[in-house]
């Protein structure tokens, strides 16, 4: 009885939702290219110090390099050259460059510590196609790792609410000459759009349908991520991500201040 009672109701969610989705993205909208975050990571912060990576799209020397035409910035005589075949670097890898919309933005670093510490970090732009972002299980998977746990953390932020956080807890067999070793990551990211930030992939698809019906506008939503190794067990890794965290946020979002106010779960 109570399955045909609701039974209505349900659909007319269903109906709603289907409709709300065909109106997110078949309405007019404009498209405001103003990012929420600034594409260019500081060469120094406080504590550690950045090597910016650059790829080149040659196929030999992808195919017969060590780091598969990856370049550090700090280790190159013209930032721009590839050392061995002389043709441009880019700050996508080829592969990426294959797969994603060619407006798609990137920029990528490494952070060092005098501890020993070392920390990657990327910031992905998304341009007018909405395939520009994902979630990024495909690509972790799609490179190997196997994952090992999901959950999120509020990372503390001065003058504004706690900043949401998701971390995915990674594993990857390698093969060496000792035998096969095994790397612990994690991978730690959220979402910002010009004006919302959120750790989560379907809120962020919420707010774009929201503001294409809403507002009829279209934000270039941002993807950043910071991954790193960790131990086998434990969580005090989290502790290094909060910290990292904390010290380059306010130098790549635009308006920082104002978004511990609007953004989503």
């Amino acid at each position: 009885m109570e399955k045909s009672i609701f039974k209505p109701f349900l659909t007319v969610v269903v109906i709603m939702v289907l409709a709300s989705l065909a109106l997110a993205f078949t309405v007019d909208v404009a498209l405001n290219d103003t990012p929420g975050v600034v594409m260019k990571l500081p060469d120094t912060l406080e504590g550690w110090v950045g090597n910016e990576l650059r790829y080149c799209h040659n196929e030999e020397c992808y195919s017969k390099t060590a780091g598969q035409g990856q370049y550090y910035v700090r280790d190159l005589e013209l930032p721009d050259i590839c050392p061995d075949c002389g043709e441009n670097l880019y700050a996508m890898s080829w592969a990426e460059y294959g797969v994603l919309p060619k407006d798609t933005e990137f920029v990528k670093s490494a952070y060092t510590n005098e501890a020993g510490g070392r920390v990657f970090t990327s910031i992905v732009l998304s341009g007018q196609e909405r395939n520009s972002i994902h979630r990024p299980q495909r690509c972790l998977k799609g490179q190997g790792n196997a994952i090992m746990n999901e959950h999120t953390i509020e990372v503390l932020m001065e003058g504004r609410k706690p900043l949401n956080v998701a971390i995915i807890e990674t594993e990857r067999i390698y093969s060496t000459e000792e035998g096969q070793e095994t790397y612990y990551g994690y991978y730690a990211y959220w979402f910002v759009g010009q004006d919302r930030e959120t750790a989560s992939h379907y809120a962020r698809m919420f707010w774009l349908g929201w503001d294409r019906v809403v507002r009829s506008v279209s934000h270039r939503w941002a993807y950043i991520a910071v991954s790193g190794g960790r131990e086998a067990e434990g969580r005090e890794y989290e502790k290094e991500i909060g910290d990292f965290i904390r010290t380059v946020y306010p130098s790549i979002l635009v308006g920082n201040t104002e978004l511990g106010g609007t953004s989503a779960p």
